[in-house]
């Protein structure tokens, strides 16, 4: 799929090249709520690269703890604005593992990490009935899976969330002819049933091997960057001075620029640093206080900003949303502090009179306006909107357009008519002002088989100042 920004009409590949300047259906954005979150702790456990989770995983499972580890902050703050979160991990290894020959199962853990080492699976004897096995898996000291199976459907027994089960039997050659059993199993060794037989009432493996290999993420951030599917990445939980924020934000207007992903990105501040002055890239100055107390760094407040921008549409605005649960801002900034912040592109946490925490401004980094980059694309709200009408264009043309309509003037009018619908779409929710069909112009291009389309819009903005004069007679 190619895209991107276009200065002359001279690119090779079939594709939707679109800039943005100051002056059928469409396809859904199925990216709205998406925030890729590039993970900053050694966890020990989970899939290598990318785990996706919403606030219903089972955190544990996948990354081998919960939402109160402190290094799991960022994400929990990210969760609180966006639906779901691409957790890169850069967890690699050796997975713990125990194959005992009085078993006729091995158990090996789901994901490498010393994190395995902590499982124990122990099997249990029915003591009413010894055909009966009960087996359980513990994380820690907590049991996080039991199954029951007879010595006579041993083959039965599952992989759960934790571990992988494979069954072994015996490495004799099965004992008399394999009969279906409970549940459908085979169990084919006769001598495997034996070793079951032969346990005590109750024995315990653990698991053991699992060894971590931390993994640098920027080795595949890029990929991850342009292959996942999100709206806004963070890099939310990195120190302040960390170099990931500025390569993040390097790669996000590449993406946009030169393939033509509407991706935005947001960093901590980092003090004394060069402006990051990009319309995709929004800059979080401060933290917060919640309301247990809990201290939140401007970089692991930018989660929440994040999540709440992934999933913000392009008719709303998050000026003056408050920031849950969060009781004070940290630090609280003083008029002209704040002011000095806003124009420099920051997004800050301003504590209201009733108690509340909201984000000051919805706006990005960018500070430098010029004739293709107004004063309006400084909000994302703005931003949004424009990002919205180039994906859904985009989309459009590759899957409705490319190869299968005539460039002839019919084919471009069903390209301006497919166009204006959207706009009027947009329009009728209050995203943009009401387009004029000669606003949109859609006509042949240098080659024979590209078009031109010029289109002129003005994005809706939220209210943000009241000037008011009171006249007493």
């Amino acid at each position: 799929m190619a895209g991107g920004i276009w200065t002359t009409q001279n690119k090779r590949r079939p594709g939707a090249y679109i800039n943005t300047k100051g002056t059928s259906q469409p396809t859904p954005d199925t990216s709205l709520g998406r925030t890729l979150l590039i993970g900053s702790g050694d966890l020990n456990w989970g899939p290598k690269g990318i785990v996706e989770v919403d606030s219903t995983t089972d955190f544990r499972a996948v990354l081998g703890t919960d939402l109160t580890d402190t290094r799991l902050i960022p994400l929990r703050e990210t969760l609180k604005g966006a639906l779901t979160v691409l957790y890169l991990n850069g967890n690699d290894g050796e997975r713990a593992a125990v194959a005992d020959e009085k078993l006729p199962w091995t158990f090996t853990a789901k994901y490498p990490g010393t994190v395995g080492n902590t499982l124990t699976v122990t099997v249990e004897k029915d003591p009413d009935d010894e055909t009966l096995i009960t087996v359980k898996t513990l994380f820690g000291t907590t049991l996080v899976d039991e199954q029951v199976v007879r010595t006579t459907t041993a083959s039965g027994l599952e992989s759960n969330a934790y571990v992988d089960v494979t069954f072994t039997g015996d490495a004799t050659d099965p004992v008399g002819d394999a009969e279906a059993t409970d549940g459908g199993a085979d169990f084919t060794f006769e001598a495997g049933k034996a070793k079951l037989e032969a346990l005590a009432a109750s024995t315990s493996y653990t698991l053991a091997g699992g060894t971590t290999t931390s993994v640098d993420v920027t080795e595949m951030l890029n990929d991850v960057l342009a292959t996942e599917n999100y709206n806004v990445v963070t890099t939310a939980g990195y120190a302040a001075d960390s170099n990931l924020h500025a390569l993040v934000a390097t790669a996000i207007e590449r993406l946009r620029d030169d393939e033509g992903y509407k991706v935005r990105a947001v960093v901590p501040l980092m003090e004394g640093a060069p402006k990051y002055d990009h319309e995709a890239v929004s800059v979080v100055s401060n933290g917060v206080e919640l309301v247990d107390g809990t201290i939140l760094t401007a970089t692991q407040a930018a989660g929440w900003f994040a999540g709440a921008s992934a999933s913000a549409d392009a008719g709303k605005s998050l000026t003056y949303v408050a920031y849950p649960d969060a009781v004070s801002a940290v630090p609280k900034r003083t008029n002209e502090q704040t002011i000095a912040a806003l124009n420099a592109g920051e997004i800050v946490f301003t504590t209201l009179t009733d108690g509340s925490v909201v984000v000051e401004q919805d706006i990005n980094s960018l500070v430098t306006i010029s004739k293709d980059k107004l004063k309006a694309f400084q909000k994302n709200r703005v931003i949004r909107t424009l990002d919205a009408i180039a994906t859904d264009t985009m989309d459009v043309f590759h899957t409705q357009f490319i190869g299968k309509v005539n460039n002839d003037s019919t084919g471009r009018s069903l390209f301006k008519a497919n166009r204006v619908s959207y706009l009027k779409d947009l329009s009728d929710a209050s995203v943009i002002n009401p387009v004029d069909v000669a606003d949109l112009t859609v006509e042949p291009g240098e080659d024979r088989d590209s078009i031109l389309v010029t289109l002129a819009i003005t994005p809706i903005d939220a209210m943000e100042k009241l000037y008011m004069t009171i006249t007493v007679n």
